[in-house]
């Protein structure tokens, strides 16, 4: 094959898409912590208000309200966000 039929690949090229696929895989990336933090910002408010149910209904200290939580939590195999909406909920019905 003569080498004048060989075309050399467009390096420029490549490396421009190479360069905005490592972008929106960051951004990607970006997106899912972000989603993390404020699922997490979330949980920690509903625990909180739940640990105030408990504290104020229950008599318990800010630190016996959130090992209460997080038993229950372990013993029920559900995460601490969902006890907290639990106990917000039930906390509604009362009124």
């Amino acid at each position: 094959i003569s080498r004048q039929y060989i075309k050399k690949p467009n390096l420029k090229i490549g490396e421009g898409v190479a360069n905005q696929s490592a972008i929106v895989i960051e951004n990607a990336e970006l997106m899912v912590k972000t989603k993390v933090i404020q699922e997490e910002l979330e949980t920690r408010k509903l625990v909180e208000k739940a640990k105030g149910i408990l504290m104020k209904t229950q008599n318990l200290t800010e630190a016996e309200a959130f090992k209460k939580i997080q038993k229950l939590s372990m013993d029920t195999r559900k995460s601490k966000k969902e006890i907290a909406e639990a106990i917000l909920l039930n906390e509604k019905l009362r009124k």
